[in-house]
């Protein structure tokens, strides 16, 4: 069968009914207050007290917030950053609007995130920060992190925009180093249709970012005080938050449930692997991708690709291409890719598969079923039964 449209998406955004928002949309538009009003002061405080972290500022966006981030830290311009290739692109982008430059680094080989003794490598007298990615929901070496930072001297901050719900030794994610920003945005496990956070335990901080998510404004909102953006989030943004926020646990649950069915079924895939969540780190399950080795598996990872796009299942070669292979980026630190071997075979082997957390099983099970039908090129039950159910249809 060929399908031209999508039909599984990899990506869906679970929201409220209308009618679970409706109160609370006429209230905002009675009030007049449509942007940092009762609900996004409301959404801070939910984000507080789910973390246990002094200060949450909400945001436009994910990136906003890192750029935000990255601005109040005052780093000095035209220092160096380390931080992972194997991200996405925007962790990257921040650092540039910010005027720094970014020095990619290495993976580590089975939870993604990046290396921290390849960190230190690349660690000189220009660098300003270290700057990790909590990957697909997976926090990276915390500890690490946090002793090259002390042991440097460096500032430390994360791009956790898929991080929300992560834990590492029972601490939440957002509660690391000078501060973490997240993503609100519709493939993030908690949305706000579109928003970010930036949460800190630096009142200070908190306190500049909360005046340049408004352009920089000072107290008085007349006088201008610091660099900023108009970051500001919409109360219609926080309501479809805080409702998200509220059910995180439900969410982190059918996710986990959706990973193990897949794991459990294409495991007798050979050369498949999956990201691996330290034991003593709980993911957000933000994404769910599994690595094709070109050596070892019947199917490589371009070619099923291709395949489940004409069966209509939508998945993503994700994150791909690596930040120092794509235009933007690839005149920075020319020849990096020689000290990025992990990362350069992760991101070319991975495929990020179907996954929200209103997913049916049954929808899990059919992508499974298609995957295994073109590694093993055989068509399984499901398959036969859903080829004659099309055949009665012509």
């Amino acid at each position: 069968m060929k399908h031209n449209q999508v039909r599984y998406p990899i990506v869906w955004p679970t929201l409220p009914d209308f009618s679970e928002l409706q109160s609370g949309i006429r209230a905002v538009i009675a009030s007049g207050r449509v942007t940092v009003g009762e609900q996004v002061a409301g959404l801070e405080a939910d984000v507080r007290a789910r973390l246990g972290v002094s200060h949450c500022i909400a945001v436009s966006s994910g990136t906003s917030g890192l750029m935000l981030l990255l601005r109040a830290l005052n780093l000095p311009k035209g220092s160096e950053v380390v931080t992972p290739t194997f991200t996405f692109a925007a962790t990257a982008q921040a650092l540039l609007w910010n005027g720094l430059k970014p020095v990619f680094c290495d993976s580590e080989p089975d939870s993604f995130t990046m290396s921290a003794s390849a960190a230190e490598s690349l660690i000189t007298e220009r660098t300003s920060a270290i700057y990790p990615v909590c990957v697909f929901g997976v926090p990276g070496d915390m500890d690490a992190y946090l002793r090259l930072a002390d042991k440097h001297g460096l500032a430390l901050l994360f791009d956790s925009a898929q991080g929300l719900g992560s834990s590492y030794r029972g601490t939440p994610v957002g509660n690391f180093g000078a501060g973490e920003a997240f993503s609100m945005s519709p493939t993030k496990v908690v949305t706000a249709v579109e928003g970010g956070l930036v949460t800190t335990n630096d009142g200070d901080l908190a306190r500049r970012i909360r005046q340049m998510r408004d352009y920089g404004k000072a107290p008085d909102g007349e006088d201008m005080q610091w660099l900023g953006l108009s970051a500001r989030m919409t109360e219609f943004n926080a309501l479809v938050a805080r409702w998200s926020l509220a059910r995180i646990d439900t969410w982190v649950a059918n996710r986990a449930a959706i990973m193990r069915r897949y794991e459990e079924r294409l495991r007798e895939i050979p050369g498949v692997s999956f990201q691996r969540t330290p034991p003593h780190c709980v993911s957000s399950r933000n994404y769910i991708v599994a690595l094709f080795d070109p050596e070892i598996s019947p199917i490589t990872r371009d070619d099923l690709y291709e395949r489940l796009k004409q069966d209509g299942v939508q998945t993503k070669r994700y994150f791909y291409p690596a930040l120092h292979n794509q235009t933007l980026f690839r005149d920075i630190g020319q020849g990096c890719a020689a000290r990025l071997p992990i990362a350069e075979k992760v991101s070319s082997s991975s495929l990020a598969l179907p996954m929200y957390s209103h997913m049916p099983i049954d929808t899990v099970d059919y992508v499974c079923d298609r995957i295994l039908a073109h590694s093993f090129g055989k068509e399984t039950e499901h398959d036969v039964l859903l080829l004659i159910g099309s055949c009665g249809e012509l």
